[in-house]
């Protein structure tokens, strides 16, 4: 205890974050026996952290586009194509800042970089001071939600979620955050009676087109072309499409990614709009591996400490204090937003995020937050905490950017906070504007519970609305009969029927399906009660509420299928068929394809509205053959579709349980 004071007095005297982080990693593993050798070993498993080199180089990528002069660029162009609207400068101050943000990863940089030319423009125009203060301030965290923002990465890195659909979820949010403050502008617009530029296409041409040098119908073709390469005034517009576009589309992964965005960026500043000399480049490199290593070295010693809290279980033993009083995942959302706002307005973006993740993922994993949507709130939440008072980060570099007390950037932000927590309130509660484009989990697949006992509870669930259960012990699971029956899903509801039974439960799908909740909420035992007017004892069953139902009562089933199948794969698995073909799929990738008593084996995969097979034979290896068919259901039928033929298959009865 007596350390631990110490190392808070040593924090509060001003210690660099790492020093603090690492010191007190190293105590706690003093105190569990262990050498302090573990320490400095952990901090060097770092190299094997995935993606690391994507960082040094998006934020080389960010200063090249921050020592340009891209970001005047990126004002007139907006200015030229949005000025006309009501509070049109104030909407080009948020779009400006959000996409130099998203390149640069600081917002503080945006608003040393902007400020000076955005603040006296608003302040020309008629804008308020105080709203104009309060709105640069704001900008300068906007666009951390939009790649290739810094912010992402670190997030993905540090709680192993795939980077390249952080990229892809960060959008919709992103863009809610700029339409919140958008139509706040137009009002304020209009209070202030600003005067509205007409649009007009020459102003945009010249945005985009420089007038010298001059094209002419004689020049040679190759003269041309080198024309037309130097009047191009905006070259940075094309990389966010190309960035997006590729990501979304498959064909760039993050790796990829990060090094074609410092080629484009390199091409364009140095040799198209010749913004950057090549002297000026190590000075460049050196003033961005200054924030990597910082970001490096908080995030080394940080594996340090995350290690401790995995080994010590403190996660765990956090969810079993709150898993008391917070019985559902929605309620932990509005403690989650709470704390990261707290946690945003006293630590930079980069320090949150290696402290706070790694202590929060396991409870967020245990309440069913998708790790996509966790990284979105996170994200969105630190945003707001920059303008957070009473030591919100970006406050204090507005304050002496602009010269004015930091009281009145106090009470410039105040609004803004409001406005943007109102949106962060639907980024949280509606998960599908961050998950959109993943696939959902499907019930369809092979469960197993548990029991302490040794006993094992095992349902096997069929897109053909047929199920599959065993229980028992281990032997008799793997040598007796299954019981047999037909199951429906309505809603949250998934009522298991035999010919003896019927048992209904409460479901969710956990972490993407790896697990499946059931609560137990009706037999068929209750409706023979209610036909005898008579009550069951109260050992029989138990009825379940949502919102008094402990965790710890409610029965998680292990999918025993890896990875687990998603909702447009699930409506596969079975039997179907027709006159002359039959095609069964299984839970293991293979597709039996039988067609005239032949049987052939593939592999299946599903992706958007088309079903490819692939050979799988050894006699086949080096030349597989491949089928590709698009698919839809319709009316409990699947039909498949060629240039040269139309199919339309039943779904039929399986005993296969692969």
């Amino acid at each position: 205890m007596i350390i631990f004071i110490l190392i808070v007095l040593i924090a509060i005297l001003g210690a660099p974050l790492f020093t603090v982080i690492g010191l007190t990693a190293i105590v706690n593993f003093l105190g569990l026996g262990e050498k302090m050798i573990i320490v400095p070993q952990e901090i060097a498993g770092i190299v094997n952290t995935p993606l690391l080199y994507s960082i040094p180089l998006f934020t080389f990528a960010g200063y090249l586009l921050a020592h340009s002069n891209a970001s005047q660029r990126l004002v007139k162009l907006t200015k030229s194509t949005l000025g006309w609207m009501p509070g049109g400068l104030a909407i080009v101050t948020l779009l400006t800042c959000s996409v130099f943000t998203a390149f640069t990863g600081a917002s503080g940089v945006t608003i040393v970089a902007l400020g000076g030319l955005l603040l006296p423009a608003l302040l020309s125009e008629k804008y308020g001071e105080r709203y104009s203060l309060g709105l640069v301030t704001t900008s300068g965290s906007i666009g951390l939600l939009f790649p290739p923002s810094l912010p992402i990465i670190l997030f993905g890195v540090v709680a192993g979620a795939s980077i390249d659909k952080l990229f892809v979820a960060g959008i919709v949010p992103g863009i809610l955050l700029i339409l919140v403050l958008s139509i706040h502008a137009m009002f304020m617009g209009t209070r202030y009676k600003v005067k509205r530029v007409p649009f007009s296409w020459g102003e945009l041409k010249d945005a985009l087109w420089l007038p010298e040098p001059t094209l002419t119908s004689e020049m040679p073709l190759v003269e041309k072309i080198k024309t037309v390469i130097k009047k191009i005034q905006f070259w940075e517009i094309p990389l966010p499409i190309l960035l997006f576009s590729g990501v979304y589309s498959g064909k760039l992964v993050i790796s990829d990614a990060a090094s074609f965005t410092v080629m484009y960026l390199l091409v364009v500043e140095l040799f198209l709009t010749k913004d950057i000399k090549i002297k000026d480049l190590p000075k460049i490199m050196i003033e961005s591996m200054i924030l990597v290593g910082s970001i490096l070295i908080i995030l080394s010693v940080s594996l340090a400490a995350t290690n401790y809290i995995v080994y010590a279980q403190v996660p765990q033993k956090i969810f079993g204090v709150i898993k008391q009083f917070i019985t559902n995942k929605w309620l932990f959302l509005i403690l989650l937003n709470v704390l990261l706002l707290i946690v945003g307005c006293i630590m930079d973006i980069f320090s949150a995020l290696v402290v706070v993740v790694p202590l929060i993922l396991p409870i967020a994993n245990a309440y069913n937050v998708n790790l996509i949507h966790l990284g979105i709130i996170f994200l969105a939440n630190l945003e707001i905490g920059y303008l957070t008072p009473p030591i919100g980060m970006n406050l204090f570099i507005s304050s002496i950017r602009f010269n004015k007390p930091v009281m009145t950037l106090y009470r410039s932000a105040l609004i803004f906070i409001g406005l943007l927590f109102s949106a962060l309130m639907l980024i949280t509660y509606i998960p599908s504007l961050s998950t959109w484009f993943l696939d959902k989990p499907s019930i369809v697949g092979k469960w197993e519970y548990r029991y302490e006992d040794g006993n094992i509870d095992q349902i096997i669930l069929k897109s053909s609305g047929k199920y599959m259960r065993k229980e028992g012990g281990l032997m008799e699971i793997m040598i007796s009969a299954p019981e047999y029956g037909e199951y429906t899903v309505k809603g949250g509801t998934l009522t298991l029927k035999s010919v003896s039974d019927m048992q209904e439960y409460k479901f969710e799908i956990f972490n993407n399906g790896e697990k499946l909740l059931l609560e137990k909420i009706k037999t068929s035992e209750d409706e023979l009660f209610e036909t005898d007017d008579q009550s069951p004892g109260e050992d029989e069953y138990e009825w379940l509420d949502e919102g008094t139902a402990k965790i710890d009562d409610r029965m998680f089933y292990i999918n025993l299928v890896s990875p687990p199948i998603n909702e447009k794969t699930g409506k596969f698995i079975g039997k179907w068929v027709t006159d002359d073909l039959t095609l069964e799929f299984k839970f293991n990738g293979l597709v039996s394809f039988i067609k005239n008593d032949i049987e052939q084996i593939y592999r299946y995969n599903i992706k958007g509205a088309k079903l490819s097979l692939t050979e799988y034979s050894e006699e086949h290896l080096e030349n597989p053959e491949k089928l590709t068919y698009s698919y839809k259901f319709k009316n409990g039928t699947l039909m498949l579709k060629t240039k040269d033929r139309n199919l339309t298959l039943n779904i039929t009865d399986s005993l296969s349980d692969e």
